[in-house]
């Protein structure tokens, strides 16, 4: 774990509970006015953007959020985020086609908006912050899952798009000898052939 996050454990920490329809929703003022923090983990196959990658059911992501209100020189109130992603799962690497263990270590911090018309100019936004349009409502799962993808190295193969000789070889012989078998069962035998020409004798 990194020195940025030494303190990630040992914070107050609130779970999201799901919502009836699956999602992971937090109301946006009670993480910015209320400045509440919130923290929990996902499971890698919670997450169905990232189940195309993945080479395995294991591994765990967890997740901490916390808001708080900012004025500007203007006089003028900034909501912000900070959301700190760590955990691993394990992806297909792109030489091998082995399952490899992929690490996160993400930091963001975000500046919610109600609308389009109050983003800023590309030119004017900082590096250091990303400008998001959110309602009432911040979806914790949507936002974890985006900002793995986004780290995720574009070489990343699908797993759903494995080439055969990547089964395991007992795998690749019970599948030969299935096959084979059903051709045997398939042939003709030589004496059936034999007794059907008598016949027709």
């Amino acid at each position: 774990m990194s020195t940025k996050h030494a303190n990630y454990r040992h914070s107050q920490q609130k779970s999201v509970e799901p919502t009836a329809d699956g999602c992971h929703l937090v109301l946006v003022d009670t993480l910015t006015r209320v400045g509440k923090q919130f923290e929990g983990s996902f499971k890698p196959s919670d997450l169905g953007g990232l189940s195309e990658y993945l080479a395995g059911n294991a591994g765990k992501i967890t997740y901490q959020i916390r808001g708080n209100i900012v004025s500007d020189q203007s006089g003028s109130q900034k909501k912000r985020l900070q959301c700190i992603i760590l955990g691993w799962f394990e992806v297909l690497d792109a030489i091998t086609l082995q399952p490899s263990r992929f690490d996160l270590d993400i930091e963001s911090h975000l500046v919610l908006v109600s609308s389009e018309r109050e983003l800023p100019p590309l030119e004017d936004e900082s590096d250091h912050e990303d400008y998001i349009v959110c309602g009432r409502e911040f979806d914790v799962l949507s936002h974890v899952q985006e900002e793995i993808l986004l780290v995720l190295p574009i070489t990343t193969p699908r797993s759903g798009a494995l080439p055969e000789m990547t089964l395991p070889k007992s795998l690749r012989v019970v599948g030969r000898n299935v096959a084979g078998s059903e051709k045997e069962t398939q042939r003709e035998s030589p004496f059936a052939k034999l007794q059907a020409l008598k016949k027709s004798r």
